[in-house]
């Protein structure tokens, strides 16, 4: 079982590696949208159960998914936060993919 655990633990930090770049370029094109009048919304994700978090960047989102990584590798038995960490690495990769998209079409 522990090697199972270590394997999940090391999948999740190279999912947050992955995102941390992800979510620098993608704040740095937010920044670009909002200089030129753009992107002038308040949040990224709207009520979203997942997140505790509220912003207008990807940053806060990505510090609350390592937060609780944190937590969770204090307390390897708390499922139903592994869950949660699960559902917000797949929603902030699914959104940074679709921004990608929306930048590469122009």
């Amino acid at each position: 079982m522990s090697e199972a655990i270590d394997r999940v633990d090391n999948q999740l930090q190279e999912h947050l590696r992955v995102l941390y770049r992800q979510v620098v370029d993608a704040d740095q094109y937010l920044d670009d949208l909002r200089e030129q009048g753009k992107a002038k919304f308040d949040s990224i994700f709207v009520e979203q159960a997942v997140f505790e978090t509220k912003g207008n960047r990807f940053q806060p989102y990505l510090q609350e998914v390592t937060k609780n990584v944190q937590t969770w590798q204090l307390e390897r038995d708390n499922e139903a936060l592994l869950k949660t960490i699960v559902e917000q690495l797949q929603l902030l990769t699914e959104t940074l993919a679709r921004l990608k998209q929306l930048r590469q079409a122009g």
